[in-house]
């Protein structure tokens, strides 16, 4: 294999497998990135843990068609620092790589490509195209409240429904909290209705990278039990999580007796500040309200105490009830809206945290006993 690329565009082709690869598999090569290139003047890059597969291309010249596979994260790391602005790349029989740049050479070594498992191909997928900008919001919004504990699979990730009307809904719990948003996707072609799946964490994260760099012209469909996320000249697939997600419909609360409406900077900053002296473990603040009044307090008997008092509208009466201050933090951080709602009930009952007159996201926190 025979062939000069791009150093800047190949580099940050490798810097997408990155997340992909994987660091303590049982099979070695699949620490390894496959490197295919064709008489077309195309250069395949692509890197499976056998979950997640990332598969692109990129223009070369010079073609002499092959295939190998090499350490990817140790490929990066040269590639990233290679002085010019084109890299040779030459494979001999041996899968030797030798990669020259300017007055820099280096030679690893690789594998022969037959031993990398087969990849997933998304010729032949019904790929319906969404707004890459709506897709990646949602994921932002909603993946911070997924579980982290293993014994609780389904938990593992984001629940992803195509409703009617063009409508994409993404929910995420980990049984602390959970995170729920919903928007109608303006597409030419409509979004077909599908059951939900549960994209597992990793892919999720892996996702967002490639919306991060795609833009809005991005399509997305299902290849047996992945989830498969296409754009230009690069194409994601996600295994997804075989199991049920709960009814996270009765966790919502229905109504609520209080609303509190309130400035959402200066609440996250307060939050902040009072979260100092919150115990490390539990992270709790308790809030009490009155008429117009909101007073956060955390009482540390290792650390000390803190209190700070804020102005917002409100009328329900008095209500002291707490909340792990770091879920609630996350929360403020996510949105952009200059004014935030909480809705109420009792000082045993989930709190529900939206934008202001706006129900595309809503976050259910679970209250603590302090």
């Amino acid at each position: 294999m025979k062939l000069v690329v791009n150093r800047d565009l190949f580099a940050r082709s490798l810097a997408r497998i990155q997340g992909v690869l994987s660091r303590k598999a049982t099979l070695p090569v699949l620490s390894n990135v496959l490197l295919e290139a064709d008489n077309e003047g195309k250069l395949r890059v692509a890197a499976t843990d056998l979950d997640v597969t990332y598969d692109g291309y990129l223009s070369c010249r010079g073609v002499e068609s092959g295939r190998v596979t090499v350490d990817g994260k140790r490929l990066y790391e040269i590639v990233r620092r290679l002085p010019g602005e084109e890299v040779d790349i030459e494979v001999n029989e041996e899968a030797r790589v030798t990669l020259r740049c300017k007055n820099a050479e280096f030679v690893l070594l690789g594998t022969k490509a037959d031993s990398y498992p087969p990849l997933p191909d998304s010729h032949g997928v019904n790929l319906i195209p969404i707004d890459g900008v709506i897709f990646r919001e949602l994921i932002e919004r909603t993946m911070t409240s997924t579980s982290t504990d293993e014994s609780r699979p389904n938990l593992n990730g984001v629940y992803f429904h195509c409703l009617e009307n063009n409508v994409v809904r993404m929910v995420s719990t980990d049984g602390h909290r959970l995170s729920r948003g919903e928007r109608a996707v303006e597409r030419e072609s409509s979004i077909p209705e599908r059951d939900g799946v549960i994209i597992p964490r990793k892919g999720v994260a892996e996702v967002k990278k490639l919306l991060e760099e795609a833009g809005r012209e991005v399509s997305f469909g299902f290849l047996d039990n992945n989830l498969v996320v296409a754009a230009a000249n690069m194409c994601l697939f996600v295994r997804l999580i075989d199991a049920a997600f709960p009814d996270y419909r009765q966790v919502i609360p229905k109504s609520s007796e209080r609303s509190v409406v309130l400035d959402r900077v200066p609440f996250l900053d307060s939050l902040k500040r009072i979260g100092l002296l919150a115990s490390e473990r539990t992270h709790g603040v308790r809030i009490e309200l009155t008429n117009g009044l909101m007073t956060l307090i955390s009482d540390n008997p290792d650390l000390g105490k803190a209190r700070e008092e804020m102005e917002i509208e409100y009328d329900g009466g008095d209500l002291i009830i707490a909340f792990n201050a770091k879920y609630v933090i996350e929360i403020m951080s996510i949105l952009n809206a200059p004014k935030i709602e909480m809705s109420l009930n009792e000082a045993l009952s989930p709190g529900l945290f939206r934008e202001h007159e706006n129900d595309d996201y809503l976050f259910v926190v679970m209250p603590m006993r302090l």
